[in-house]
């Protein structure tokens, strides 16, 4: 997905330019010129002002977890205001879990979207809680959990590289 946004955004400035080009080249009738209109689009492209600033991965998805028993964690996904995540990219593992697995992952249903690039899809733009159910020896006392997703910017269309979080829980 941001690899399209930045193809048309180059192929925009590409036409942008050869339309500048043609009607301010020598060879073109002396009565032409460039308009307002191309002058101002090519300096709104160049100069970005026009465009969102988009937020650090960690500040457009945040991850909290919570060891809520001895065989339960809770993950809050949360997407700022204007973002989502996939829940098929939603992905948990455990790491370091010598006699601890991770039994099942529940979430709940998401809010279904056309994507242009992967279909329909399943997303989520409101804070999310993924319970994850653990089994475990009862010598285990932490575990490392491993989370992976992914999400994108509602407004502009850019979506970020899969996110990889890392977390040492103890367990009680």
């Amino acid at each position: 997905m941001l690899q399209r946004t930045m193809l048309n955004k180059h192929i925009s400035k590409c036409i942008l330019l050869s339309m500048a080009a043609f009607v301010t080249h020598p060879s073109v009738m002396a009565q032409q010129s460039t308009g307002p209109g191309i002058q101002k689009r090519l300096s709104e492209i160049f100069s970005g002002s026009k465009e969102e600033e988009l937020l650090e991965p960690d500040q457009a998805f945040k991850l909290k977890v919570v060891v809520s028993g001895p065989t339960t964690l809770v993950v809050d996904l949360i997407p700022a205001s204007g973002y989502y995540l996939y829940k098929e990219r939603i992905r948990f593992a455990l790491k370091n879990a010598r006699g601890v697995g991770i039994k099942s992952v529940k979430l709940p249903a998401g809010k279904i979207m056309i994507d242009p690039t992967f279909g329909k899809m399943e997303t989520y733009d409101k804070p999310v809680q993924a319970e994850i159910a653990l089994e475990r020896a009862p010598n285990a006392k932490s575990v490392t959990l491993a989370a992976n997703y992914q999400g994108c910017n509602e407004k502009t269309g850019v979506c970020y590289s899969p996110i990889d979080k890392e977390l040492t829980l103890t367990l009680p």
